[in-house]
C-alpha cells in the first residue's frame, strides 16, 4: 500500500481549473490520481485534524472554511456548512492538541481562532487583535496587513506571519483565544510568508519580497532576534522570483524552499544553524506553490503547469535532482498527508 494525500487547488473563482479536493497516492515513486474527493471552490490550503478523521479547507476566494469528514481514502463528506472567515483566507493550522483551528487571511490581515467541537466541526471564532505596522510613520499612506501563516511552536505558543507589515507575532493560546505575547519586526520590505521551527528552537522564515531565509533565535533576555539572513541562490532575485513554501528535511539538517518564477527548489544546508545554499534545482514545472517530503522524495505542486512532480532526493546532498514521476492535476496549491505524522 502506498501513501495517500489530499490535494487542494484553485478553481475558476481563483483563476484556476481545479474542481475541488482530490485524493492521490504514491507507491514506489509513482503517483496515482484517486479522483475528486469533494467539490469545493478554491480550497487553496488544507489541514488535517491530528486525532479525528476530519479535513479542513480554506476556501480562499469565498472567505470561508469548510470542514469535511474523511469517509475513505478517496471520499470526503461535508461536516456542516462552511463557516465565515475573512477575505482571502489562505492558511489553516490545527493547534492546542486539536482543540483550535487558526486561520490567516491575506485580504485584511485577520487572524482567527476557531474552537473545534468534539466531532471536528467549528464553533464561532474569536478574532485576534489587528496587526500594527511597526514601520508606520506620520504622513505616509498606511500599509495593509497581510496575514499569511499560523504555526504552533513546540512551546505551545502560536506564531503568525504578516507579509504586509513585515513582522511576526507571537501569541499565547488561552482558553481557545489568541493573546498577543510579542511582535517581532523584520526589515521593511521583507514580506515574511511562511516559516518552520527547528528542533533546536530556531525559526526559519522565508520572505516573499526580499527572497531570503531569515533565522531567528531567542536571546538571553527572552527576546526573538535575527541571527542570520541568507539568499536562496545566485539566480534567485528579489522582485522577480517569489519564494512560497519552506520545509525542514526529515533529518533536520536542510531546508527546502519552492521559488515561484524561478521554476526551482532551493536547498540550504544548516551549518551551525545557519542556512548555506547548496543549489537551486529545477522543479520540473511552473510556479511551485507547495511541496512535501515523502521519504527520499519531494512532491511538488506546480500550480501553473498543472502537475504534481516527484523528485528523488540525493542520498548524500539531499538535492532533488532525479525526476521520478509526474501526475497531471489542475492548479494544485497544497498537498497534505491523509494520515498525520
Amino acid at each position: 500500500m502506498g501513501k495517500r494525500f489530499w490535494v487542494g487547488g484553485y478553481s475558476p473563482d481563483g483563476g484556476g481549473t481545479s474542481l475541488g479536493i482530490r485524493a492521490i497516492e504514491i507507491s514506489r515513486g509513482l503517483l496515482t490520481d484517486l479522483g475528486l474527493a469533494h467539490a469545493a471552490d478554491s480550497p487553496s490550503w488544507l489541514a488535517t485534524h491530528p486525532k479525528l478523521p476530519v479535513l479542513y479547507a480554506a476556501l480562499e476566494h469565498r472567505g470561508e472554511i469548510a470542514a469535511y469528514r474523511i469517509m475513505d481514502k478517496d471520499k470526503l463528506e461535508s461536516l456542516g456548512k462552511p463557516v465565515a472567515a475573512g477575505p482571502m483566507v489562505c492558511h489553516l493550522a490545527v493547534a492546542g492538541a486539536g482543540t483550535v483551528l487558526i486561520a490567516s487571511c491575506y485580504g485584511d490581515g485577520r487572524v482567527l481562532a476557531y474552537p473545534i467541537n468534539a466531532d471536528g466541526s467549528l464553533a464561532k471564532p474569536t478574532i485576534a487583535p489587528a496587526s500594527t505596522d511597526p514601520f508606520a510613520s506620520p504622513g505616509h499612506h498606511p500599509r495593509a496587513s497581510r496575514a499569511h501563516q499560523g504555526t504552533a511552536l513546540r512551546s505551545g505558543k502560536i506564531v503568525t506571519t504578516d507579509l504586509g507589515h513585515d513582522s511576526l507575532r507571537m501569541w499565547d493560546l488561552v482558553g481557545g483565544e489568541l493573546r498577543l505575547h510579542r511582535q517581532v519586526a523584520l526589515r521593511k520590505g521583507d514580506g515574511p510568508r511562511h516559516l518552520v521551527e527547528h528542533p533546536s528552537g530556531l525559526i526559519y522564515v522565508v520572505t516573499e519580497h526580499s527572497a531570503q531565509v531569515i533565522a531567528l533565535a531567542v536571546n538571553a533576555a527572552g527576546e526573538w532576534q535575527e541571527v542570520s539572513r541568507d539568499s536562496l541562490g545566485d539566480g534567485i532575485l528579489a522582485g522577480e522570483h517569489f519564494p512560497a513554501e519552506i520545509s525542514l528535511d526529515r533529518h533536520t539538517n536542510k531546508l527546502y524552499v519552492g521559488v515561484r518564477g524561478a521554476r526551482a527548489i532551493s536547498v540550504l544546508e544548516l551549518k551551525g544553524g545557519r542556512p548555506v545554499v547548496l543549489g537551486a534545482v529545477p522543479c520540473a514545472g511552473e510556479w511551485p506553490r507547495h511541496h512535501l517530503q515523502v521519504g527520499n522524495s519531494l512532491l511538488v505542486a506546480n500550480q501553473l503547469s498543472n502537475t504534481i512532480e516527484v523528485l528523488g532526493l540525493g542520498p548524500e546532498d539531499g538535492l532533488p535532482l532525479k525526476h521520478l514521476n509526474s501526475l497531471a492535476l489542475d492548479s494544485p496549491t497544497c498537498i497534505v498527508a491523509q494520515m498525520p505524522s
